[in-house]
Order: structure tokens, then sequence, then C-alpha cells
């Protein structure tokens, strides 16, 4: 990052506010301080929410509702908290391993298999934008780490109001650790199934007593249930808090992730022949005959890994914020902040000219792919995709808080600017053969070798081999025939008007506010950078709102019930036809639902019913419908932007402690998604692939009390989803080809904390997949086999 640019940043972050608060702030300060107990970290309660480490599972406040600390129980929205202690005890690595334990949300699995791309779907509509701190970061791709992560929220429903830039499924909402207010230090080693091992230091420090430090770090290596496939990252994350006064806290944190893969295809795009003379990758498959996600595993191996490490990703990941927290009196108070983030990332993969291997390995007239022989071999292509993000948010919150005519009133004044920018470059190796198989080898120097069967008639390598066109890849001198180059920018500017306003005996609670964007993109597109041309993009201008209204007819019991819509923005990327997305996505959505406490907080039930609509959105097309449009089936984007999708259903979550040292926390969410007019009207009203209708989950703990076992715990998670998950729709009649299976995962784990040398320490087991079920954990994606981890870790 650029240092002067980063100077000049938090002199207009930071400059101006604390100019306000010397020129605001009263001849004696109030006695309001930033003293912490114990163990809490160091913030203003207005803008932080600041727990203990050892909060449990319930969470009584949020930053995701307005911004601000607002308790979740006065919130006319749905909201769930994911604690730091919970995501601990589900042994959560990335957000791919806590979405199972979200309402609401489903995963569409890791779309790289070890890579943690976090491509979610939350109501039914999908969600891969990210959000650090309230901000949205820049790239889907964009890698997270629990080592920098408090707690995890998600606000259900249009979020625009709050995230700006959102899908109108929700946000999924990290919130970064920060220091606490003593000296402590933890350290934990991991090992597990497949060569798993992962090591963590964390430690925070209380430097003076203005001043807080905190620090993190993690390296984790792994090899995968598959051949050819593994990961590596390193973790790097510090924080800081410093109270410039007793009334304003200057907060600063940093982060840097390396990650290294091997990634194996996660499902070969599968097309049955229904002769056995269909050997040609065009050839259109009959009715009944496609699939491109879950295959029977009669025909394809689950384990199968036909392109070895057919994706070699490097990437770095970086995060810089900090923000200035200020209380000018009683009724004011100012948050302002500067947020950071980069990606820079390179593919060297295989291309989709690799999948003509579909049409000769998976013939149902010569067996499964064991036993099929083939009499020549199989093009290879691959592609370097070279692709950046950077974005920078600037934030400003004034809050003030007001009592009258029998009414307590929260209102903040919000002002955003966000710059974006996105470079991709992309070129390809030329193709080994011509498009018609079993063609003569190309003579180009730059061309890969062909594949070559195990079963081949001719020249076969044996079962496992290394293709020589692996190593091939990984040559940049190949890359000689250009594919695209892409270089965008967006400049963003919004301002919001938010309300919180209750009774002074809190029986009623109303949420309303408003926000507008107003953002210029533009673009250059070509196949390479020296014949990129400008690219006409619209004007984004939005208005986006929520109301919302909770009735508390007595303590333990609320009603509430909201409207509210969101902005999305013109998605990033091209579409199938090599043109940039121009079309700006929006939803709204309607919300009803019932918030409640019993038992002095022993139990927490929440249920709701929703509708919502999204509009613009980028849809992937199926192997078919790309034949259809393009007449071949090419390497490259695969997308359109039909006019919108519907979803509706309902979704109930519990938490719940019946009995000292036992908690339970479940969910169950019913979702009916459909496509509404798409380009294609025959599947008008259709359903989605790889959506599923309904699914849910359960996660309960017990830890003994008793003298002979204490300190020990043991927890049980089950994961379910259904069945109903279209895979393939048919393009001419828009009914389902084929559906993956639905599956029950079960999870197990056991802990013990005791003491050694004088010395806490902390021993956890955890086997997750324990049935080893084979399971479709998205469209694209394969659930892990069996898989067991062993951690140690101490306190200093």
């Amino acid at each position: 990052m650029n240092p002067t640019r980063f100077s000049q940043v938090l002199l207009l972050s930071f400059g101006l506010p604390a100019g306000l608060a010397a020129a605001a702030a009263p001849a004696t300060p109030p006695k309001t301080t930033l003293a912490s107990a114990e163990g809490e970290v160091i913030a203003l309660p207005e803008f932080s929410v600041a727990g203990g480490p050892e909060e449990g599972w319930a969470a009584s406040s949020s930053l995701s509702g307005t911004r601000t600390n607002v308790a979740i129980q006065d919130l006319p929205r749905s909201v769930q908290v994911l604690t730091s202690e919970f995501l601990a005890d589900i042994g959560a690595d990335t957000m791919s391993d806590a979405a199972a334990f979200m309402t609401g949300v489903t995963s569409q699995g890791k779309q790289d298999a070890v890579f943690d791309n976090n491509t979610l779907t939350v109501r039914g509509m999908r969600q891969n934008r990210h959000y650090r701190d309230g901000v949205k970061e820049g790239f889907v791709g964009m890698i997270s780490d629990s080592l920098s992560v408090d707690r995890i929220e998600s606000l259900r429903g249009p979020s625009s109001l709050l995230a700006g830039v959102v899908e109108p499924g929700g946000m999924i909402n990290q919130i970064s650790k920060r220091p606490r207010a003593k000296n402590e230090a933890s350290v934990k080693l991991t090992t597990g199934s497949w060569n798993y091992v992962r090591s963590e230091l964390d430690a925070s420090v209380v430097a003076s007593p203005k001043l807080a430090l905190r620090t993190a770090l993690a390296y984790q290596d792994s090899n995968s249930w598959r051949a050819w496939e593994g990961s590596k990252r390193e973790v790097a994350y510090v924080a800081a808090a410093y109270k410039l006064t007793p009334t304003t806290l200057l907060n600063a944190r940093a982060e840097s992730i390396r990650y290294e893969g091997n990634v194996a295809i996660a499902v070969p795009g599968i097309r049955v022949p229904t002769t056995a003379s269909a050997t040609s990758a065009t050839a259109s498959p009959a009715f009944g005959a496609y699939a491109f996600g879950y295959v029977p595993e009669s025909i394809v191996p689950w384990d199968f890994n036909p392109f070895g490490p057919n994706n070699l990703r490097t990437q770095e990941v970086y995060r810089v914020g900090g923000d200035l927290q200020h209380k000018f009196n009683g009724t004011f108070s100012l948050r302002s902040a500067v947020n950071w983030s980069k990606s820079d990332r390179r593919d060297l993969r295989l291309s989709g000219s690799a999948s003509t291997i579909i049409a000769r390995l998976v013939n149902p007239a010569s067996g499964n792919v064991a036993g099929n022989v083939v009499a020549d071999e199989i093009r290879w292509s691959a592609t370097k995709d070279d692709e950046t993000w950077d974005i920078w948010t600037y934030q400003t919150d004034l809050r003030g808080q007001f009592r009258y005519a029998g009414l307590k009133h929260e209102a903040l004044i919000g002002v955003e600017r966000i710059e974006s920018r996105n470079w991709r470059d992309r070129y390809d190796t030329p193709n080994s053969t011509s498009t018609a198989l079993g063609a003569a080898p190309s003579t180009n120097p730059a061309a890969l070798t062909r594949y070559k069967f195990s079963t081949s008639a001719v020249g076969a390598l044996p079962a496992g081999a290394f293709q020589p066109a692996w190593a091939e890849m990984t040559d940049l001198n190949r890359y000689t025939s250009p594919n695209s180059y892409v270089a965008q920018t967006l400049t963003r500017g919004a301002v919001s008007f938010t309300n919180v306003v209750s009774t002074e005996d809190a029986r009623w609670h109303l949420l309303a506010g408003a926000r507008r964007d107003h953002g210029v993109n533009s673009a250059l597109t070509g196949t390479t950078n020296a014949t990129a041309t400008p690219q006409s993009l619209p004007v984004e201008n939005a208005t986006s709102t929520t109301v919302g209204l909770l009735f508390r007819p007595w303590r333990p019991i609320s009603f509430y019930a909201s409207a509210s819509n969101s902005f999305s923005g013109v998605p990033t990327g091209i579409d199938v036809n090599g043109r940039l997305l121009d079309k700006p996505e929006s939803g709204k959505s309607l919300e009803a639902g019932i918030k409640s406490s019993w038992w002095e907080g022993r139990i927490g039930l929440e249920a709701a019913v929703f509708e919502l609509n999204r509009k613009n959105t980028r849809r992937q097309l199926s192997d078919a419908e790309v034949i259809s449009i393009l007449g071949s089936l090419p390497s490259g984007a695969r997308s359109v932007q039909d006019n919108g999708e519907e979803s509706r259903g309902y979704e109930v979550q519990l938490l719940c402690r019946p009995f000292n040292g036992y908690q339970v926390a479940a969910n169950f969410t019913y979702i009916d998604t459909t496509l509404v007019s798409p380009d294609n009207l025959i599947r008008n009203g259709g359903p989605i692939t790889g959506r599923p209708r309904s699914n849910g989950s359960v996660f309960h703990k017990y830890s003994f009390a008793g003298a002979t076992l204490k300190g020990f715990s043991v927890n049980n998670a089950v994961v379910w989803v259904d069945g109903f998950r279209a895979d393939s729709i048919s393009g001419t009649t828009g009914q389902v080809t084929n559906f993956m299976p639905g599956y029950v995962r079960l999870d197990f784990g056991a802990a013990y904390a005791g003491r050694l040398l004088n010395r806490p320490f902390t021993v956890t087991a955890t086997v997750r997949n324990a049935e080893n079920k084979k399971i479709m954990e998205g469209l694209q994606s394969k659930g892990d086999l069996r898989s067991w981890r062993l951690g140690v870790s101490t306190r200093f």
C-alpha cells in the first residue's frame, strides 16, 4: 500500500473528527470512561460489542442491524450471532465450516474443494460478498480465517441500509478480534486427517494505561481425501487500541493471508452419451442424459480426479483498517473509519477444453471409468488467470441519543465513499488437438501434451500416473493465446439516515431509515491490454429503505414486522458472450416474526416468515444452455443476467440451556426459490440449481461438573440438507432431469480442560462426518469424507 496515501487517509478519517471532538468537548470531561472489565475488549459501547473471553453461545447485542450496538431483542429484523465460544466449539476454521449452523444459510460448498470461497445462499439467494466489520470487501474470493474473527453476525433480508451494496437474501458480517484489557496469550497445535497440521499463537498485551495490542499468527498445511489435492496458508494479524482521552478511542488492525493450493476439480461436467458413438464434446445431450453436479458412483468413483492438480492457485489477501470513536457528551458520539482490502490471485488451471474427457471416459455402453477402454487421447489446454482487487472504504457515523415525549430515540447519520479497482488478465495455451476428438496432436510447441487414459488402447499410462501436461501447465511461456483483459473501476458515494425509536417502557420499537447510493463505473475490456476498449456501463443510483416495528406485549415475547430493500450494484464479470455484465441488481422483502426469551434467558426462540425477490441476478448456465447459445462449449464465462428470482419460506432458531453445563443450538429453514421471467421462458417459475428447499442443524454440548469428570465436555452436531436440490434442468421442457441427493452429517467432539505443571491446558478431539457419507455439499462440490482433528492449547 502507498504510505503517502495511507497517511492522507488517516488524516482525512481521523483528523477532522478529532478536531470536532476538541472543539465540542466540554471544559470538564464527562465521567464516562473506557474502563473494561477484566478480559473484555477495549471499546466504546456505542460502536462495539465488547464481550469477555467466556461469553458463551448467547449474544445479547449486535452491530449488524444499525451499525451501532443494539439489543437483538429490540431489533425488528432477523439476526443471528455465532460467538467466539460457539465458533471454537464447532471447530470452525473458515466461513464454510460455520455456515452449516447459520439459520437461513446454505453452503454451496468450497468452490475449489480446499479453498474456502464462501459461496453461500441466504434465504435462497446467492451470497458471496464478504463483509468485515460492516464493510464490504472487493473480491468474492477473499480468504477469511478464524484466527482474526471474533464473531459472525448474520442479518437476514435486504440490508443496504447498513452495508450499502448487499444481496437481498442478507449479509454475513465478520467482526474482527480486538485487544483485551489484560495480558494474556494462547498457543494451539492441531493435527488431523490427510496430514492436516495447524499452529496458532494469539497474544494480547496492555502496553500502557492507554495502549493495548493484540497479535496472532497461524500456519496451516493439509492434503485431501482426493489425490493431487492440498493447500497451505500463513496468517498474520495485529490489532491496537489507544485511548486518546477517556472518551476518545483509536483502533487499528491489519491482516495478511498467503495461500497456496493444488485444487482438484470439484465435480467434472459429466455429459453421459446416449450411444457409444457420441464422442463429440459439443454433441447435444438427449433429455435426461445430462448431469453437471451429482453423477452416480456406478459411473464415476467418488474420489475420481481425472485432471490431477488442475488448479494451482497462489493468493495474497490484505486487510488494513482503523476507526476513531469519540463520545462528545451524553447525547452525541461519532465514529469515523477507513478500511482497505486487497486480493492478488493467480490461477494456472486446465481449461474447459479438457472437459472433452467426459464423452470418452464416461460411456455406459463401455462400463464405468475403471473399465472404459478408449482408442486415443484427449486434448489438453490451460488458462493463466491473474486477478487483483483493491478497495478503499471511508465511513463516518454521527450518533445522537435523545429522550422526548415518553420516547427514546437513537438517530444515526452516515456518510460513505467506496473506491474499487479490478484487474484481470487471462491467457491460454494452444489446444493440443483440434475440436474433433482423435485428431493428430498439435505441432505448436506451446501446446500441452494430450491426456492419456490408463485404459487407452495405445500408449496408456498407469492408473494414477502423473500426466506430463500437469507439469507443463506451470510453464508460463506456454500461455501464448490471449483470452480476455478487464480493467474496471468504481467510485460510489452514499449517505444514510437511520432511526431507532422506542417507548420508555420498551414495549414498542421502531426501526426506520433510508440510504442513497450513487456510483460511477468504467471499464476497459478486450482480449489483451493492448486491444482493450472502453465499455459503456450505467451510472448507479439507488435508494434503499428499511421500516420495521416490534411490539413486546409482555417481557418474554416480541412480535415484529419489517419491509426492506437492497441495492447490489452492477455485478462484476462477463457474460456467456464475453461482454461485461451491465444490469444493476436489486431486491426487496417483507418479513414477520417472533422473538422470545424465557426462564431468565435460558431459552431463546426466534421464528420468521418472509418473501423476497431479486432482479437482474447473474446465473451460471448449464453445459446444455451454453451449447444452445454458442453452439459449442468453450472455456470462460458461463453467466447471464436473468430478470430475477423469488423466494419465500420460514425459519426457526433455538438456543437454550435447560440445565447447568448443557447447551443446545438448533435451526430449521424452509425456502422455496424460483426463477422469475428468465431469458429462457420455459423455466419461468421453475427451480434454481443447487438450492435446497429445507435444511437445518443441531449442535449441543455438555460439560461435566462432578468431581470425577470435572473439566470434560462432549458435543455432537447433526447437519441436514434435503434432496430437493435440482442438479440439471431441461432447457426445452423446464423439468428437473436430476436431483442431488440429500444427506445427514454427524459430527462428534470431546474436550478436557485441566492443569499441567501449574499451567492451564485444553485437549480437543473431533470427528466430522463420522458415518463417512459421500455428501454433495453444493452444486459443484463434494463434502469431505470422515476426518478427525486433535488439538492441544494452553494459556499464559
